[in-house]
């Protein structure tokens, strides 16, 4: 049974949303701005509009949890994406460009940790705290790979 040992709140920065709105509003800007011959055009991209902001707030992280055994990232819709320690060699703090899954929730790599993972694609991810979260890991993975000394 897995149990928390850290979890974090990530805060999401103005710049982030900036660039998730900003399509949408060019979107509805095209709407206002130019006459369409059809009707159904206009309620198409105000549609577009509402899928563009809403999926990336759906997909935004709202919970980073460090459990005694993975790490969890929580997303607002009833899902996790779980990052098992037996994948994982080490975090460390991100760079400017990565390649892998990049989950920000802001633009500063002063809090960006990146989860190297053993021949998988690396995670990137903006905990509000990154020495806290760092500390947290240090602590289950040791833990974790403890235990799994032991338990061979």
């Amino acid at each position: 049974m897995d149990f928390a040992v850290y979890e974090d709140t990530p805060r999401t920065d103005i710049w982030i949303r900036a660039i998730f709105f900003l399509p949408a509003l060019i979107i509805l800007a095209t709407v206002v701005i130019m006459p369409a011959e059809e009707p159904w055009v206009p309620v198409f991209l105000v549609l577009l509009a509402l899928i563009v902001v809403g999926l990336p707030f759906l997909l935004i992280p709202t919970k980073l949890s460090i459990l005694n055994s993975a790490i969890r990232i929580g997303f607002r819709l009833p899902f996790a994406f779980l990052i098992p320690f037996n994948t994982v060699t080490t975090l460390r703090p991100s760079r400017w460009s990565t390649v892998g899954i990049n989950l920000p929730t802001n633009l500063s790599l002063k809090n960006a940790v990146e989860i190297v993972r053993k021949h998988r694609l690396s995670v990137t991810i903006t905990p509000s705290d990154k020495e806290a979260f760092l500390a947290g890991f240090n602590k289950a993975f040791t833990e974790w790979r403890t235990y799994e000394v032991r338990g061979q």
